[in-house]
Formats: structure tokens, C-alpha cells, sequence
């Protein structure tokens, strides 16, 4: 009996450690919860079955003593945990799980996701960073090039640069680093690349080798702008809006130059009015469209 009265604690004490009220404790102990006993007609709580539930919940916290759900903080991670390690808002910490597939534990109607399956995430994407993760990141990147960055130190299309990775040897000599979801290429495997051959130079050592490929980034660029924007001409000029006061997609994307997707998340960002009328069919009244695009020519003048 003695060694029964040691092991537990009557409902009034287990109240007192959490701060409750009679009815409050005895609502607790009906939950089942944690593990009780009768004894000499009264009931009593287990104490090592009180304090495993206590390390497993957050809700309810001693009046004094250690902080609850130690067990539950070193087997799972809340939302906040999670946002917190990425660097990126609850909001979206929310919508990362979400599409995760991983399957929440729930805690006090609150989500928790267990570690090991968080850590299988983890590993199996590049796009999310720990801070760990990002310190690496760093160094690889202040060591290293985009894709893009060699393009135009070399002058030439991105495309180039894409051949060149792909063709031998070259593809040999650059070494490819990712860093987060991004592939990179190490500066000291470009240096040995770039000073072993003379056929993609950079424009100041283009004189001194003929030989050497003489493209034009930037005219590059403008060729695919003007490409881009005859497109959209074409489309709009295929897809008229039966209603002068509206345009379509393609119409709007022509006023604006600029692509689809672009358009398409400017609607959902509430940046003008729209109509669906049916389907995927949407139109954007001519005139509020119009009004958003002057702003934006404002903004950018502004911060010119």
C-alpha cells in the first residue's frame, strides 16, 4: 500500500502541479490520459504515466517545474520549428507540408510532423535550406559561377554555355556543383577550361584570336525579346476580344509584353479586375488594365 501511495499522487495534487480546478482535474482524468488507480476507494494518478503523457503534450504546463512535451519537441517539429529552420513564413511553412505528402501527427488539435519523416523531406529536395545548409551554400557559391554569370562573361547565349557542358571534353574539365536547386560551375575548373582553349573568349581576348566564336549576349537577348513579342502580336491579333471594353489573355499580355505567366500571376494577385466567363476563359476590362499598367511604369520611373 505504501509503496502504492509513493508511486501516485491524489487528482487534487496532479490539479495543483497544473494550475486546475477540481472539475478541471477530474475532466482530465476522465480523458484518459494518463494512468489511474483506486485505492482505498479514492482515485490517483500514476505518476511516471502523468509525467510520459506531460513530456508528450504542450497544452498544459506546471505551475512550476519544467516546460511540457519534451518527448513530443525531440520526436516531432511543430510548424513553427519547421518555418523557423527553413527561414520562410508559418504561412508557407503550412503550404510546404501540405504538399510534402508527409503525414501530421496531431497534438492539442495542433500539427506536428515526426522528425525521421521531416529528416526524408528533407533530404529528398535541394529547393529548402537549414542554416547549416545555407553556410555551405555560401561558400559554394562564392566559389562558383551560374550558368547565366558564364554566358555573359563569355558574351555569349545561354544556350552556348549549355553546349558547352554537354560536348566533349569539355564537359570533362567544368565541374558542376548544385547548390540548393541551382547547378553551378566552380571557378577553378572554368579557369583551366578557359585558358586551354581559344574558340569562347571573353570580348577583351576576342582580338587576338580569330578563331575565337563572336557572339553577343545582349543581342542575343533582344533578338529573343523581338521573337517573344511578334508571338504575342500574332496571338493577340488571332484571339480579338468580341468586346471593345475587354481584352483577352493574349491581348493583355501583348499591352503588356510580357508572357502568360506573368498575367496569369498578376490575376491572382488581385493586381487588376477580371472575369471568368467560363472554363479558363477570362477577359480583363481595357480600361482598369491600362490603369495598372501607368502605375507600373510610374513605380519604375520612381525608383529610377
Amino acid at each position: 500500500m505504501s509503496n502504492e501511495m509513493q508511486t501516485t499522487m491524489s487528482v487534487r495534487n496532479m490539479g495543483r502541479l497544473l494550475g486546475l480546478k477540481k472539475v478541471e482535474s477530474y475532466w482530465l482524468v476522465h480523458k484518459n490520459y494518463f494512468e489511474t488507480v483506486v485505492i482505498a476507494g479514492r482515485m490517483r494518478v500514476v505518476i511516471s504515466s502523468f509525467e510520459d503523457w506531460y513530456a508528450r503534450q504542450v497544452k498544459y504546463q506546471k505551475v512550476s517545474g519544467e516546460p511540457p512535451g519534451e518527448i513530443l519537441k525531440q520526436e516531432s517539429y511543430s510548424v513553427r520549428d519547421i518555418a523557423e529552420m527553413l527561414q520562410i513564413c508559418e504561412a508557407r511553412a503550412y503550404e510546404v507540408m501540405t504538399n510534402s505528402g508527409l503525414t501530421p501527427i496531431y497534438v492539442n488539435y495542433w500539427k506536428r510532423y515526426p522528425k525521421e519523416d521531416f529528416e526524408r523531406w528533407y533530404a529528398g529536395q535541394k529547393h529548402y535550406r537549414k542554416k547549416e545548409d545555407r553556410e555551405k551554400d555560401a561558400e559554394l557559391v562564392s566559389s562558383s559561377m551560374s550558368m547565366p554569370d558564364m554566358a555573359r562573361l563569355l558574351d555569349v547565349p545561354r544556350q552556348i554555355v549549355y553546349s558547352i557542358l554537354q560536348s566533349d571534353p569539355n564537359k570533362d574539365q567544368l565541374e558542376v556543383v548544385v547548390v540548393g536547386d541551382q547547378k553551378r560551375i566552380t571557378m577553378d575548373s572554368f579557369n583551366r577550361w578557359y585558358s586551354g582553349q581559344t574558340m569562347y573568349l571573353k570580348p577583351e581576348d576576342r582580338p587576338l584570336h580569330p578563331e575565337a566564336l563572336d557572339l553577343h549576349y545582349e543581342d542575343c537577348l533582344n533578338a529573343r525579346h523581338i521573337k517573344r513579342r511578334k508571338a504575342r502580336e500574332k496571338a493577340a491579333l488571332e484571339n480579338p476580344s468580341a468586346n471593345p471594353d475587354f481584352l483577352t489573355m493574349q491581348e493583355a499580355a501583348y499591352l503588356a509584353d510580357t508572357d502568360m505567366r506573368t498575367l496569369q500571376r498578376w490575376i491572382r494577385e488581385d493586381a487588376f479586375s477580371s472575369v471568368k466567363i467560363s472554363g479558363k476563359l477570362i477577359r480583363i476590362p481595357r480600361e482598369g488594365f491600362i490603369q495598372f499598367l501607368h502605375s507600373k511604369d510610374a513605380d519604375r520611373k520612381e525608383r529610377s
